[in-house]
């Protein structure tokens, strides 16, 4: 018992001369012929950096002959510089500006406006060139489509209907390891889906797979066909708002 309570004390001894922080040589630190102070580092004391190590080097600014809609089109490789990377401040937002037959198109500031009077819209640019991309031999019914769903859209959510958020389009996915989204608006749906649509009308996609279904932006007409086709499957999610006792 004696020998374990010795050593007992020869542990703490030990811990408390490694939390000593007392300097081993003391004298003038400034006097150049007198030993220098030095500190011993304390055991919890992480080595630091300034935080600015890992910064991204600058970029330099450099002048590179390229107009947009004369020698470069927003479509094509970004211009490079032979002294390598640069960046190239502009005073003025870009505006792209094409047409398609009589209809007019103008992308400035991430959003595309159709211009054309009983066709027009204004959706994000990048919907806009997903759908492109999709419906590259029909765009004129692309426009028709975007403008009759952006119409819709807009009449749901003066309604208070409002589009689910990406997160949980993406937990919806993870259901079933779902493929396809069910009656979204063209411009609203993600294109992480495989497929997407609303009923006969297919936005992208063309094999059929497990479906998430958003219920409250469909039309009456549309819940009771699906209501049917519920019946016959197992491979669907819905996503609608909770319901109260009285409405069930």
């Amino acid at each position: 018992m004696l020998d374990l309570e010795l050593s007992k004390d020869d542990d703490t001894k030990t811990q408390r001369n490694l939390l000593n922080t007392s300097p081993l040589h003391r004298g003038n630190a400034f006097n150049k012929n007198g030993p220098a102070q030095v500190k011993q580092r304390m055991q919890w004391e992480a080595p630091s950096k300034p935080l600015g190590v890992d910064d991204p080097l600058l970029l330099q600014e450099r002048e590179v002959h390229a107009e947009i809609g004369i020698n470069w089109v927003l479509d094509q490789d970004i211009p490079s510089h032979p002294k390598g990377a640069y960046v190239r401040i502009l005073a003025e937002s870009l505006l792209w500006e094409e047409r398609l037959g009589k209809t007019g198109r103008r992308t400035t500031e991430g959003i595309t406006t159709c211009m054309e009077p009983l066709r027009g819209w204004t959706i994000a640019s990048s919907s806009c060139n997903f759908s492109r991309k999709r419906w590259l031999d029909r765009e004129q019914e692309l426009i028709t489509v975007i403008q009759e769903k952006t119409k819709r859209t807009e009449e749901k959510e003066e309604a208070g209907y409002r589009s689910p958020t990406r997160s949980i389009l993406r937990a919806l996915q993870t259901i079933n390891k779902t493929k396809r989204l069910e009656s979204e608006a063209i411009i609203s749906a993600p294109p992480f889906f495989q497929l997407a649509g609303r009923r006969d009308l297919k936005f992208w996609g063309e094999d059929d797979g497990p479906t998430a279904v958003l219920w409250e932006s469909l039309s009456l007409s549309e819940q009771e066909q699906w209501s049917k086709r519920i019946g016959k499957s197992k491979d669907w999610v819905v996503w609608c708002r909770s319901r109260k006792k009285d409405e069930e």
